[in-house]
């Protein structure tokens, strides 16, 4: 099931890793520059907080929300087959950046204030998805939490079967940690 995608619908929301060499500095990288390093980022299951396998960096399709915010792009890391996952969505500014963030649909949502840990501004958003697996009826918790990083959005999405109201919370925080730690090495 690829339910973090599902997971990034809901919410509205629109480390170790080898740098791609480039003629600037991390500091001067344009938005561009950052997305392609996030982009050809090379991330080991070991780089991952434990428990979580075989993650694929792919590029990221950005909402049309998010391109009217300006965003450039995104780049995302998927692990266990797609069922956890980080989104990263670069913007030309941080301000666009924030507004794209504060104007998230959280209709409906549960949500909640991140921990100290992860950068702000932050949200965790807890909510399910549903749909059909070999023809029987599925619905899985979700936990997504948010976060602004500079001129990037940032997501960590888990889901969990056990639970219909939220994914693993603790596993989307280490992810979340994980994400920021990976995209400051990047960027």
């Amino acid at each position: 099931m690829r339910l973090r995608r599902q997971a990034v619908l809901a919410t509205g929301l629109v480390a170790a890793a080898f740098m791609v060499p480039t003629a600037h500095s991390r500091a001067d990288r344009t938005p561009q520059q950052v997305l392609k390093a996030l982009v050809a980022a090379k991330v080991g299951a070991s780089a991952l907080p434990h428990g979580y396998r075989s993650p694929r960096v792919t590029p990221y399709a950005v909402t049309a929300t998010a391109k009217k915010h300006h965003a450039v792009g995104g780049a995302e890391i998927l692990a266990d087959g797609g069922n956890e996952g980080i989104i990263y969505i670069v913007f030309k500014t941080v301000a666009d950046a924030k507004a794209d963030f504060a104007r998230a649909n959280l209709a409906g949502k549960s949500t909640s204030a991140a921990p100290k840990t992860i950068p702000k501004p932050s949200i965790v958003v807890n909510t399910s998805a549903s749909g059909t697996v070999k023809g029987k009826p599925v619905t899985v918790g979700i936990t997504d939490i948010a976060f602004v990083e500079r001129n990037v959005i940032v997501q960590a999405a888990t889901t969990s079967s056990a639970s219909t109201k939220h994914g693993d919370v603790a596993g989307a925080v280490a992810l979340a940690q994980f994400a920021a730690k990976h995209l400051r090495s990047i960027a």
